[in-house]
């Protein structure tokens, strides 16, 4: 992997507050993405703050709508510290705290869930899509550069968004996901583009911040 020597030798935090302090950010990307975006979605959506007791409709939206800071969130750190499963302990703080989230509300609740091995593998999706980034960033040409590296990786994280957290829509409820307009897997006709090129212009933003950090 070919870069300056300036840029390989930029200071930062401690690898471990790094993870941390990107963690907790990136979990607050997707709690704030969850409220926010989906309070304005459409009938899936109860209200700010009342998660839904069904799957259909577009209550996911907002997977497509946070790729660009997401990525941010994700490569940033990645870029920092350059070591294989930076990605993945990043979204721990989303896999751990969304654990007792997804507990409460989808299997005690609203007992939407097919059992409680459903809560587990949704706090493995995160876990997962990281993942899916460290594999990106290490096995990707080694004639990339650190810009394009950061671009194509950011897309892979778009990619992995949508499919992580489709699966389960369809593999963990009681009633799965419907397809039809307005649901999740409806809108990926604009919206999966849509996250693809946000999280390559996440990737490609984490890259400009990391040269000047």
């Amino acid at each position: 992997m070919s870069e300056t020597t300036e840029l390989i030798s930029k200071r930062h935090l401690k690898p471990w507050l790094s993870i941390l302090i990107f963690g907790i950010l990136q979990s607050c990307i997707y709690a704030l993405g969850t409220y926010f975006f989906d309070f304005f979605a459409g009938s899936a959506t109860l209200g700010f703050g009342i998660m839904n007791e069904k799957v259909w409709g577009i209550g996911m939206f907002f997977i497509y709508m946070i790729g660009y800071f997401n990525a941010i969130a994700v490569i940033l750190p990645v870029l920092l510290i350059r070591r294989f499963g930076v990605a993945t302990a990043v979204y721990l703080p989303y896999a751990i705290v969304g654990f007792f989230v997804e507990y409460y509300y989808e299997f005690l609740k609203s007992h939407a869930l097919l059992g409680i091995w459903a809560v587990f593998g949704w706090s493995l999706v995160g876990l997962a899509t990281g993942f899916s980034v460290d594999l990106a960033f290490k096995f990707l040409p080694s004639q990339l550069n650190y810009r394009w590296r950061s671009i194509l990786t950011g897309m892979v994280l778009g990619i992995a968004s949508f499919l992580f957290n489709l699966a389960p829509l369809y593999l963990f409820y009681n009633t799965p996901a419907q397809s039809g307009p307005g649901s999740y897997l409806g809108v990926a006709y604009f919206a999966l583009p849509w996250l693809i090129i946000n999280s390559s212009l996440g990737g490609y933003t984490a890259y400009a911040i990391f040269k000047r950090v």
